[in-house]
Parts: structure tokens; C-alpha cells; sequence
């Protein structure tokens, strides 16, 4: 396994962690005595074995490691960004749920390419698939008004 394909597996959070860990020039060891954990627990984190951790941990960070104001804003990104459970909003319609169940599985294998397109798919203005008579007439509710999209 190349180094790169150890970084692409890694949640933003690990590497971030590692990120900051290294530019403090601390090994996991110190990181973790510095921290009050275990060294096993800071290299789960760092190879992403463990989900993104609680607030204290969080806490402890920021104040044993005395983060800066843009290092702090850029740690709640990675934790956003790191979160292994999705929760469906109450409006979220059969076609989402079923979507979601879809995607699940292959989550974790997805190839570079597969994930391109899933953003541009994203992406694409909801207007464009009135204008797209190939997919048949699409329905979808409007979160503000309750009105349907034909």
C-alpha cells in the first residue's frame, strides 16, 4: 500500500489530527501523555480505526496543543466533516430513503470517478430536470411552499 492510498483512507479528521501532531513536532507518544490518553487511542484516531472523538477530548486538544483561532475553525470543519452517522430529515421523501440504502454498501469503495459524479449529479440545478423530458415527469415537493416540481 503506497502512502497515498493510506491518506486517501483517512477520515479529515485523522489526518488533521496527525497534521497537527507532526507540526508540533510531537510523536503519538507525547501527543498522548500530553493529552492524558492512551498512545493506541491517538493512532486509532490517526488511521481513522476510531469515529471522530467526544468533546472533552476536543477540548483537550485545543488547550494542550493551544490552537489558534483558524486551527480551531478548521477542527469543527474535519469533525463536520468526519461524521460516520447520516440522519435523514422528517421531509426526506421514499426516493431519498431508498437512494440512501443504495448508496450505503458501496460507501468506503467508491472510486475517485463514482464520486466525481455523484457531485456533479449533486450539483446540477433542480430546475434542469423539468427541462430533462428523457427522465419522464419528476415530482418533488418543495421544502418551502408544500408545491410539486412536474
Amino acid at each position: 500500500m503506497t502512502a497515498n492510498t493510506v491518506a486517501l483512507s483517512m477520515s479529515p479528521f485523522a489526518s488533521y489530527l496527525r497534521e497537527l501532531r507532526c507540526r508540533r513536532g510531537l510523536k503519538q507518544k507525547d501527543a498522548a501523555e500530553l493529552l492524558g490518553y492512551e498512545q493506541s487511542y491517538i493512532s486509532a484516531l490517526e488511521r481513522s480505526a476510531k469515529g471522530p472523538p467526544k468533546q472533552d477530548f476536543v477540548t483537550r486538544l485545543i488547550r494542550a496543543l493551544k490552537l489558534s483561532a483558524a486551527e480551531r475553525v478548521e477542527l469543527e470543519e474535519v469533525l463536520r466533516k468526519s461524521k460516520r452517522q447520516v440522519s435523514l430529515p422528517c421531509s426526506a421523501s421514499a426516493e431519498e430513503y431508498e437512494l440512501l440504502r443504495e448508496l450505503e454498501p458501496q460507501l468506503g469503495r467508491l472510486h475517485p470517478v463514482q464520486i466525481k459524479m455523484i457531485r456533479q449529479v449533486l450539483a446540477l440545478p433542480q430546475v434542469s430536470f423539468m427541462a430533462a423530458p428523457e427522465l419522464g415527469t419528476v415530482t418533488h415537493p418543495s421544502r418551502e411552499t408544500g408545491a410539486t416540481m412536474t
